[in-house]
């Protein structure tokens, strides 16, 4: 069983001293745009963890306890880390931040984010550790487990056992994640550790929506849009036109239906999610991986609408 111990999220507080710096210079109210993206030599990644997201805000609060504990960290001269005018800009912080991420189990094309944030600079910096635990380590396993079975060609959507129980933990979200990807009960607890996140962070996206383009059931290719060009692009016309990023060259796909792949996941800093059913996200895992694998992924297109 998974050690069910609280997770320490103070055992790592370099978001704490970059959020220090954005108040002490000013701009901890600046607006600032990010994504979180899975860098891997996979074909493609499964998006999991946006439920765990909302679980860790609802459950976070810089309370009395977490503003004294901040307060008791000290620097190498044995300095308090955090002075006071920081501490109370913290213990009166009400999180503004709005979140978009796709539906847990979704499959995404190299390079596509796994979520996309905007909010004030000190809350967006604040969230980095929970990004990269809750976001990019649950896609990392959650891809692993998808991987085996496309691998063996094993994408049967009814393969869905009743889902365990499991900690709020990172051997809990482990274990979770296996079981989104498509992973046997049996196989819910190895002992590997996730590797380096690397450089899964950017900063000044432009990207806020993909549209994924289908005739049927069939997913024909992913357009990706920026602020400007959301607001401008049809939502009636059944022809698109992408600069593809394999070829570089302008594609035209004529379509029946799409689907926005980005969905809000914290609006103003509160959680607008439905309670998750993990079965469901399995389900959905195993469907579109069966949709892809069988309209030839390599093929599969994707770039910026062409104006």
């Amino acid at each position: 069983m998974p050690n069910s111990a609280i997770f320490d999220w103070f055992s790592d507080l370099s978001p704490a001293f970059a959020a220090r710096e954005c108040w002490h210079d000013g701009s901890y109210h600046r607006q600032v745009s990010c994504q979180v993206t899975y860098r891997s030599d996979a074909p493609f990644a499964i998006a999991c963890g946006a439920a765990l997201l909302v679980e860790h805000i609802r459950r976070f609060r810089f309370s009395p306890d977490v503003i004294q504990r901040l307060g008791q960290v000290s620097d190498a001269q044995g300095r308090s880390a955090f002075d006071e005018s920081f501490l109370n800009h913290l213990q009166r912080m009400r999180l503004q931040v709005n979140l978009w991420a796709p539906p847990e189990g979704t499959l995404l094309l190299p390079g596509e984010p796994l979520l996309i944030a905007r909010g004030p600079e000190d809350q967006i910096r604040l969230l980095r550790s929970a990004f990269r635990l809750l976001f990019w380590e649950s896609t990392h396993w959650a891809t692993r487990a998808a991987l085996e079975r496309w691998g063996r060609g094993d994408l049967v959507e009814e393969d869905t056992p009743a889902a365990p129980s499991l900690p709020f933990h990172p051997s809990g979200w482990k274990s979770r994640a296996l079981f989104v990807g498509g992973a046997g009960i049996d196989a819910l607890h190895p002992a590997e550790t996730a590797p380096e996140a690397g450089d899964f962070w950017q900063e000044g996206t432009q990207l806020v929506q993909i549209r994924r383009l289908f005739k049927g059931s069939q997913p024909l290719g992913d357009v990706w849009l920026s602020r400007e060009q959301e607001e401008v692009a049809s939502v009636s016309k059944t022809t698109v036109h992408f600069r593809d990023e394999h070829t570089h060259r302008v594609r035209t796909i004529h379509f029946t239906r799409f689907q926005n792949l980005y969905q809000p996941v914290l609006s103003k800093g509160h959680p607008v999610l439905a309670a998750p059913r993990l079965g469901y996200f399995r389900q959905r895992t195993l469907k579109q991986m069966e949709a892809f694998h069988k309209g030839h992924l390599d093929g599969y297109g994707m770039g910026w609408l062409a104006v």
